[in-house]
């Protein structure tokens, strides 16, 4: 049976480990003792480390698409401290001391790329809410140990300390949750098997999970996307509630059949004793309150709704995502950038196409495989069962707003060629760009997304009033598209990097 531990708990069983010392404790002069001793234990105990209250940087994830990321290839000079010494420095040759697993959404169903796991030489520090412009790396301190996630979600922790309770860590920036293994044998893999050992945290108490606000649009259900990937009902709640994600509700909406209002207006009587929800008007009325956030994510709510989205407001969340912000916008969603303030509409063509086709048409996309993301993204969506084609992923709905983009400053990852738009029938339906635009690569702080990829690709999910949040949530499962689409919240959520390289592991 997992036992859940407290972030002291984990601190106290890693400073009763240095304290006592063990058989691979470096000498005064750096060189360790000689070991001995084979095996390995897959009994591995689940912890957590929770630290939302106090200061500091968040501590954001860096990563590498190979698999392992090698940290400690070669032994340190000069005297080891503390995990350090913990490392075997004598396996024969061709062995290694290892720690291996797979890495899931918390949901523990869906594999994750670019997660970082490393095995920290001191205790985590808590993050900050908010925007933020922390650099890579820049609060994951000498570890012992690190390595990121491949497009299977596996990884391998080499050069591991050999030792009881050894605390890895699980972390995509503010995402984050420690673990307990609690034996690592030297010279051999210790395999972690448990996917509900090896997932990302679904509520507070296992860790850490960034504060995300959602505004909650009537033609798109952007709010059970967390809901699907495993975050629990109860960290769903109102802005003034101690939920990690907040919940506003965005313009009345009628659907193409005239049902009525579809856009979610309260939560269901089982769940926050039934309360509205706030209007998303006053989630972008100004900056100081998007900057207590660390994602805003923006529904689609069937047209663009300018009267309510004034010039301020479009300013407020570029600055926003300018100090560190992470935005992801869907279909009408990219009113916020196509008419945004300057530079932002620069980012490429937008120009809104109303689709001849049926809403659930199917066309097939194709994944931009140039960049190393891009082709992760691809043989990702095969290995989640999204795709059987590595490169193409079939669309249902899509949504014509973007022809082109600015490759000076924006990323494109998904295209189509529609062919109700023969004359220039080429779709964007995912872009990214970093902000402030136009800054050199160091300089940039935040991200933004935009996708012409719903959530929800019919009604099933727009459950008419009053049933509230999560009822009108029908689907449990993710469909292949909104696997799409929760590779895009994890990339977003993580550090900010030239995509043009291959992640690479904290050093």
């Amino acid at each position: 049976m997992q036992r859940l531990r407290t972030h002291a708990s984990i601190r106290g069983s890693v400073a009763l480990s240095l304290l006592l010392g063990g058989a691979w404790c470096c000498s005064p002069a750096g060189t360790d003792s000689n070991v001995s001793g084979t095996g390995a234990s897959n009994n591995a105990t689940a912890g957590s480390a929770h630290a939302h209250a106090g200061s500091g940087k968040g501590l954001a994830g860096s990563s590498s698409l190979t698999l392992g990321g090698n940290l400690n290839a070669s032994t340190p000079v000069g005297p080891c401290k503390d995990l350090e010494c913990k490392v075997p420095t004598t396996c024969a040759a061709g062995t290694d001391t290892t720690i291996s697993g797979k890495i899931y959404a918390p949901n523990g169903k869906l594999p994750l790329y670019n997660v970082v796991v490393y095995v920290p030489n001191a205790p985590v520090e808590p993050f900050k809410d908010g925007a933020s412009c922390d650099r890579c790396g820049a609060s994951i301190a000498n570890p012992v140990t690190a390595a990121v996630t491949d497009e299977t979600g596996s990884f391998v922790l080499h050069r591991a300390p050999a030792d009881a309770n050894v605390p890895p860590v699980i972390q995509v920036r503010k995402w984050r949750r420690q673990i307990v293994v609690p034996n690592v044998a030297p010279c051999v893999d210790t395999a972690l098997t448990n996917p509900d050992m090896t997932r990302l945290p679904k509520n507070k108490a296992e860790g850490d999970i960034p504060k995300i606000a959602i505004s909650a649009g009537g033609a798109d259900a952007m709010e059970c996307l967390p809901r699907r990937l495993g975050i629990d009902d109860a960290e769903h709640t109102s802005s003034t509630g101690e939920g990690r994600i907040h919940l506003y509700t965005a313009t009345d909406n009628a659907n193409a059949a005239g049902a009525g209002d579809l856009s979610v207006k309260a939560f269901a009587p089982t769940l926050n004793a039934g309360a509205m929800l706030p209007h998303s008007t006053e989630l972008w009325r100004d900056l100081a309150t998007l900057t207590k956030y660390d994602i805003v994510m923006l529904s689609c709510e069937g047209t663009q709704f300018l009267p309510e989205k004034p010039m301020a407001a479009r300013q407020a969340l570029y600055d926003y995502a300018s100090q560190g912000g992470r935005v992801f916008a869907s279909h009408w969603g990219h009113v916020w950038f196509a008419q945004g303030p300057a530079p932002v509409p620069t980012t490429g063509t937008w120009m809104s196409r109303a689709n001849p086709a049926a809403a659930d048409a199917s066309m097939p996309a194709t994944i931009n495989q140039t960049f190393p993301k891009g082709e992760a993204l691809a043989k990702w969506l095969v290995s989640v069962g999204a795709s059987t084609t590595q490169g193409t992923l079939n669309v249902i709905g899509p949504r014509d707003d973007i022809q082109t983009i600015n490759p000076a400053v924006s990323r494109e990852w998904i295209t189509l060629d529609n062919p109700n738009f023969p004359a220039a029938p080429k779709v964007v339906e995912y872009l990214s760009f970093n902000t402030p635009i136009g800054v050199p690569e160091a300089e940039a702080c935040g991200r933004a997304v935009f996708t012409g990829l719903h959530v929800s690709n019919s009604v099933e999910d727009r459950v008419v009033q009053p049933p509230g949040f999560p009822l009108e949530c029908d689907a449990t499962e993710l469909t292949a598209q909104e696997k799409a689409v929760a590779f895009m919240l994890f990339d977003l959520s993580a550090c900010i990097q030239n995509d043009d390289e291959p992640p690479k592991p904290p050093k």
